[in-house]
């Protein structure tokens, strides 16, 4: 790493530095998934597993439960075919996710930007992310969801 880094500027040198002393050393990846089908036979993905929208806004809990409402619904509706049901559940929902995982990788740039000046204005838009209408300028309708939860009669 030190030879990769070594004309990195910033903060590189002192990280490489103590980098010598750590005891170990954990990597992670920010990932989204994309999968064909989000459902084989009678086993159906909800979740990140089935379509991770976005790379760090948070959403997954919340696109879960949706996920799960309307795989649930389908499978009431369709009186309990699993394979029709998956079906169903993933042509309900497939277009509305892939519009949020592309918005996630159009914004994914500014979770890690590449000079000072774009760490400078990254934190500073994050301090003012607190703020209601300039959260909406800077986000738009990122994060926003025009879904709407179809009603399955459940009581």
């Amino acid at each position: 790493m030190h030879e990769i880094y070594a004309e990195s500027e910033w903060e590189v040198p002192q990280i490489l530095k103590r980098l010598d002393a750590a005891g170990d050393i954990y990597f992670d990846r920010v990932s989204q998934i994309e999968v064909p089908s989000w459902s084989k036979g009678r086993v159906a993905l909800v979740g990140d597993a089935a379509a991770c929208a976005s790379l760090l806004a948070g959403e997954g809990t919340g696109l879960a439960m949706t996920e799960s409402y309307v795989l649930a619904g389908e499978l009431h509706s369709n009186g309990g075919d699993v394979l029709e049901a998956g079906k169903a559940y993933e042509a309900r929902l497939r277009e509305f996710l892939e519009e949020k995982q592309q918005s996630a990788r159009d914004f994914a740039s500014s979770f890690t930007p590449k000079t000072e000046f774009g760490i400078w204005l990254r934190n500073l838009a994050t301090h003012f992310m607190i703020v209601p209408p300039i959260a909406d300028l800077l986000m738009g309708n990122t994060v926003k969801d025009d879904f709407e939860l179809p009603d399955y009669g459940f009581e």
